[in-house]
């Protein structure tokens, strides 16, 4: 019998299409990590995971498609998943036509990985596409995107984590790092380090040109529309971020609602124009890894409780952050993050420590600040591409 032969009988793929498959998918992770005693891992809400395959739910599919599948085992036993994506609005953008794969996951399997990055990168070939970027997440913006490499501690809410075997998997394959981006954890005390960053913010506070102003519900179309433009001005050009709508931010919006705390969201105009903003939630995780995948009345309910009436919650996670090219030299980041530093003491809000995300070296501004104040790196985070044309040649 030949060896490709043997790998048929070995491994069994299918597309996810039967109610049983759609189940299997949401709930491989959680038996992969718990066979791995891998207590750091916290899933992700399985209504969130449906949603984002969902076109009715995720904006991004009605311009695009996804597929998903599952790998088993001899045995029959599931030991891998993945699903790849692509939006047609990308393609026009990107020299190379690219598609995205994520959700990916795997025993300790080289050869079964291997099924699953020939499957998603087969799927996008036949659509035209030259290659494939990520982990990435159909979420966003920037949800779940990118593999851990260091720093394997419990993930702040919005970030991924993975087995660090999972690297080798990708590299072996043929899958190049185009991405390093890192999560700081940054303290909130009162220190010699946040006094300094006051001092640079200055000459800005006495320039009436300049405002802030933070999130109002009442306002969400209006700072909608201003996370939009500033978003697609800052981010759209880093791998792994998908171009803003209105509809898409309104949307995330309204789903964040439960958990945001007005104090924490700010935006920065200039002469009503608006060039920044920093977004920081409570870290939910510590609550929702209870969950266990679940999200109904119940543990709405639960979550409302402790992060609005309880205030258990003591670490912020700075989703994302979004700078106008242009006003970098004006200090923006120092500007935010003190005023967000201020507004915690006046509200006598009680989070211990910021755990910023998306730092790297596309955002020096940022990075140099958040070490400045004392921060450390987390967590850090690689986007990979697989260049179809390269894997054929290898082979």
């Amino acid at each position: 019998m030949k060896k490709q032969d043997m790998e048929l009988i070995m491994y069994h793929l299918v597309e996810v299409k039967t109610k049983n498959q759609k189940k299997e998918f949401l709930t491989l992770p959680a038996l992969l990590y718990k066979v791995w005693e891998e207590k750091n891992w916290i899933g992700p809400l399985y209504k969130d995971t449906r949603n984002f395959f969902s076109p009715k739910k995720n904006p991004l599919l009605k311009e695009g498609e996804s597929n998903r599948w599952l790998l088993y085992d001899v045995n029959k036993h599931l030991i891998g998943r993945i699903a790849a994506f692509y939006w047609r609005k990308s393609q026009e953008e990107e020299d190379v036509p690219t598609g995205h794969f994520g959700f990916f996951e795997c025993t300790e399997d080289r050869k079964g990985a291997e099924y699953l990055f020939k499957a998603a990168s087969e799927w996008l070939s036949a659509k035209g596409i030259k290659a494939m970027k990520g982990p990435f997440h159909l979420g966003g913006p920037g949800f779940f995107t990118g593999s851990l490499t260091r720093g394997f501690f419990e993930p702040v809410f919005g970030m991924p984590y993975n087995f660090s075997f999972y690297n080798d998997l990708f590299i072996e394959y043929g899958f190049k790092e185009i991405l390093k981006s890192e999560t700081y954890k940054i303290p909130l005390g009162d220190s010699p380090n946040w006094q300094f960053i006051s001092k640079k913010t200055t000459n800005l506070y006495h320039d009436l040109r300049y405002r802030i102003e933070t999130y109002e519900p009442k306002n969400c179309e209006k700072f909608s529309k201003d996370f939009t433009y500033i978003f697609n001005k800052t981010w759209t050009s880093v791998p792994g971020m998908a171009p803003m709508t209105l509809k898409r931010a309104m949307n995330r919006c309204r789903r964040l609602r439960p958990i945001l705390v007005k104090k924490t969201i700010l935006f920065l105009y200039f002469e009503d124009e608006p060039i920044a903003f920093l977004i920081a939630v409570p870290d939910i995780h510590q609550v929702i890894k209870k969950f266990k995948g679940k999200y109904n009345l119940i543990e709405l309910l639960w979550l409302w409780l402790l992060v609005k009436v309880f205030k258990r919650i003591t670490t912020l996670s700075g989703l994302i952050y979004g700078i106008v090219p242009g006003y970098e030299k004006h200090n923006p980041e120092a500007v935010l993050l003190d005023s967000f530093k201020e507004l915690l003491k006046l509200y006598n809000l009680k989070f211990n420590e910021l755990i910023l995300s998306r730092i790297g070296d596309f955002a020096p501004g940022m990075k140099k600040i958040t070490e400045q104040l004392g921060g450390e790196i987390y967590h850090q985070y690689i986007t990979y591409q697989l260049l179809f044309d390269e894997v054929e040649k290898k082979k």
